[in-house]
């Protein structure tokens, strides 16, 4: 995985954490409604189920981080309290997330 791929899953991570989810376990399209044979949005909900999964593992892995590391993150993506030697250890976050979630996700 490149750092380039990590700060795009963490922008992705970002949103993720603002956005509300209140469907109570109600699917987000009903099978009543399916017209049977449209593919033509196929690919991209492929894609954004498996981007969706990144995500949650990248969260995963920031929970399992060391506490200031994951204050670092929550910093920088979520305007969260800044600890002391911020970019320090921002920067050991970003290199124990890379080593984490190489192995957990397709770059």
């Amino acid at each position: 995985m490149t750092i380039e791929r990590l700060m795009e899953l963490l922008d992705k991570w970002k949103l993720w954490m603002h956005t509300d989810n209140h469907r109570l376990g109600y699917p987000i399209k009903s099978i009543l409604l399916s017209s049977g044979g449209d593919a033509t949005n196929a690919f991209d909900e492929m894609y954004e189920a498996s981007e969706n999964d990144n995500v949650k593992i990248l969260d995963a892995a920031i929970s399992d981080l060391d506490r200031n590391e994951r204050q670092a993150i929550y910093h920088r993506y979520l305007n969260g309290p800044r600890p002391m030697y911020y970019e320090l250890k921002l920067e050991i976050a970003i290199d124990n997330l890379l080593k984490i979630i190489e192995s957990k996700i397709n770059a």
